[in-house]
């Protein structure tokens, strides 16, 4: 016979000692000792009952056992003590006004208290323990037994949780490997029969709270808070009633959400059922206060167990408040992008949508939102709209029987700033399903003084290695100065403009159905044959061939800290390969144009450096440049200039306009007083050049 821990106490306490006092009171003083007996399903070892009559009551009642063995709840009972000091008998009704209970009892280890007992005549049982040892706490027990029916109360003070669990597993156990650890104080009542609960109400309030499922994907630390829910057993699970939890302190993460009560304490209240095995609480309706972040409602299903624990859920969001959400809710998910310190205001409202641990819809309206990141990724101001979003399976099951309009979304906004691009006022009409995006009309993205024209922009799995992006763009003429100053770059001078033709994005290769063309530096440069592979991989690849026609050095030169040069250029760079955005091989050479009939100056500053570069006596260059009649000229005439570097296995073979000797013109000189600058290296190696190029253009140093 399967008992209890609270049915075998009362047994214990009842049927061992009142009942068998009460015969003993028949009797006359009675002592008995037994060996071994069974008694409801219990082995007692070394038992022995004794009863001594007192004046003014029934008499004095003892009971001891060295060992109680059957009690499956708590284990074997060992060094039980029962002793009754005032022991009443009216008719069949006997009542034990002062007793104690001593020994260790299982799991409920070492006791000794006070307690009172009643029988009465129909044979039920009542029984108060003061102050038992509970899982490192106190508490009080009140108990009654009718038949196999009983009821409890345990007025529990500062009780450990983890030795509550252990109590309650056979009723409620956790999950393997979660782990639940901290205090708890407050009220229990339950009731049932023989072994079974049936129903049970918990008030309590938690301090130090700390758990942590196997897999450290949901956890606590010094959460404090109440609790208070009822519970009702139904088909082996427990049906709960007026649930609520109120979170004051302490923090909590389910992966990748941290919340800190302490800064924004929660408010919970729900119905629903719990599984036989606790693993899964299904709330059949629950209120959601997130003080300054959320206020929700909803159904949702919970899997404690699981690598999830949202795993289906209707959530109707009232208020999403964007200041306290961003780092509570947004920011976790950015942890690994450069928004991971996005900040925000203003709210959004709507519906989500959950099954499979995994969105299925989303409905939602913004309203006058502002986010910014203090690092300056990303700025938007006004941002409002609607943005209704379905998963693949949910938008085919309802095509064609709601208004495809309720598909659509938009947003727009007053101003935003994407890493220093200023973009202006947009209203952007789309729809979004599963991962997949599609811009409804033809939009002008206002960029600085220009824009971007935005013919198409189509996006199909996004985030999966099938991604598929097509997009067809015209770029308006944008002063390209406040583009470099939000790069970072050189304040370069002139507009930028040009076509982005047929740009996909397939298989993890973007091409383009024809070239890429912008204005520059009052030129033109073409990129033709454009390919890059794994553009969002660890480490994306380019080819790339490059056409630069007819670019004004004067603008060129005065970007950079390389000294002034007049005239034009043109070129190119042929079959351009990067890996990681660093150059493998490329056969490039930019040269002075035929028939270029521009203005020729270059100055001392330039001639120090291209001759540095080429590999000719720099510093000789520099000293006759000091010297003699030419430290009176500024600048020199010359007739033509170019380089070509051929990169291959890191070393750059390079060369001039023309021959000079056994080296290369870079510069052909003109007029008087005549200078060249003769290059006399043909391989130089590739990192060697770039760190010079690098400390030419960080030089502050001026020779002119």
């Amino acid at each position: 016979m399967h008992r209890d821990r609270l049915t075998t106490l009362a047994l214990l306490a009842g049927s061992a000692c009142l009942w068998l006092a009460g015969w003993a009171h028949a009797a006359g003083t009675v002592t008995i000792e037994v060996g071994r007996a069974e008694y409801a399903g219990l082995l007692i070892e070394d038992a022995k009952l004794d009863w001594k009559p007192a004046e003014g009551a029934a008499g004095r009642v003892g009971a001891r056992a060295s060992r109680i063995r059957g009690v499956d709840a708590t284990g074997p009972l060992s060094g039980f003590q029962l002793e009754c000091s005032s022991l009443v008998v009216a008719g069949d009704a006997l009542t034990c006004a002062r007793g104690r209970l001593r020994g260790s009892l299982g799991t409920l280890g070492a006791q000794d208290t006070a307690f009172k007992a009643r029988i009465d005549d129909d044979g039920g049982l009542d029984i108060r323990l003061e102050s038992v040892s509970l899982a490192s706490g106190r508490a009080t027990l009140e108990f009654r037994l009718a038949d196999s029916r009983w009821k409890a109360t345990v007025e529990l003070r500062n009780a450990d949780l983890t030795g509550l669990s252990a109590i309650a597993k056979p009723w409620l156990p956790l999950p393997e490997g979660f782990t639940l650890a901290g205090q708890a104080s407050g009220t229990v009542r339950a009731n049932g029969r023989s072994g079974n609960l049936a129903a049970a109400e918990i008030d309590l309030s938690i301090a130090a709270l700390a758990f942590a499922n196997a897999e450290g994907s949901l956890a606590g630390e010094s959460v404090a808070g109440l609790v208070q829910a009822g519970f009702t057993a139904r088909d082996g699970g427990f049906d709960v009633k007026a649930g609520s939890i109120r979170l004051s302190a302490g923090q909590a993460y389910s992966d990748p959400l941290f919340l800190d009560f302490g800064v924004h304490p929660v408010e919970l209240d729900f119905e629903g059922r719990l599984d036989p095995e606790a693993r899964r609480f299904a709330a059949s309706s629950f209120a959601l206060r997130h003080r300054d972040v959320l206020q929700a409602g909803g159904s949702a299903t919970l899997d404690f167990a699981g690598e999830s624990l949202l795993t289906e859920a209707q959530l109707k969001i009232e208020l999403l408040a964007l200041e306290g959400a961003a780092p509570a809710y947004l920011q976790p998910f950015l942890i690994d992008t450069p928004f991971k310190d996005i900040a925000g205001a203003g709210s959004v409202s709507g519906d989500i949508d959950i099954a499979g641990s995994l969105p299925t819809r989303a409905v939602l309206e913004i309203s006058d939102v502002l986010l910014d990141s203090p690092s300056g990724a990303l700025s938007v101001t006004g941002l409002r709209g609607q943005l209704r979003w379905y998963d693949d399976a949910l938008r085919s099951r309802l095509a064609g029987t709601i208004d495809d309009a309720l598909f659509q979304s938009r947003v727009s906004w007053d101003a935003a700033r994407l890493w220093g691009l200023e973009i202006g006022a947009v209203d952007l009409p789309f729809t979004t399903t599963g991962r997949h995006f599609r811009l409804l009309e033809p939009k002008l993205l206002p960029i600085f003084d220009g824009g971007l024209a935005i013919e198409m922009l189509r996006i199909r799995h996004a985030g999966t290695p099938q991604m598929y992006l097509r997009f067809d763009a015209e770029l308006e003429p944008i002063s390209v100065a406040p583009l470099a100053r939000a790069f970072g770059w050189p304040e370069f001078q002139g507009t930028l403009s040009g076509s982005i033709p047929e740009l996909q994005l397939s298989q993890g290769v973007v091409t383009l159905g024809g070239n890429l063309e912008a204005s520059v530096f009052d030129g033109q440069v073409v990129v033709r044959e454009l390919q890059l592979r794994e553009p969002l991989g660890k480490f994306p690849r380019m080819h790339a061939s490059i056409d630069v026609d007819n670019l004004d050095l004067r603008l060129l030169t005065n970007t950079f800290s390389f000294g002034m040069i007049t005239g034009r250029l043109s070129g190119g760079m042929e079959d351009l390969e990067t890996f990681d955005w660093m150059p493998v091989s490329f056969d490039a050479r930019f040269e002075t144009p035929p028939g270029d009939r521009s203005k020729h100056r270059i100055s001392q500053r330039a001639v120090t450096n291209l001759s540095s570069i080429g590999g000719g006596s720099g510093g000789g260059v520099a000293a006759a440049l000091q010297g003699g009649l030419l430290k009176f000229f500024d600048d020199f005439g010359y007739d033509r200039l170019g380089l070509s570097c051929r990169l291959d296995n890191d070393v750059c073979r390079m060369g001039g306009v023309e021959k000079a000797g056994s080296g290369y013109y870079i510069v052909k000189g003109k007029g008087l007083p005549r200078i060249d600058v003769i290059g006399s290296q043909t391989r130089v190696a590739w990192t060697r050049l770039v760190r010079q190029l690098g400390s030419i253009m960080e030089s502050e140093i001026v020779v002119e």
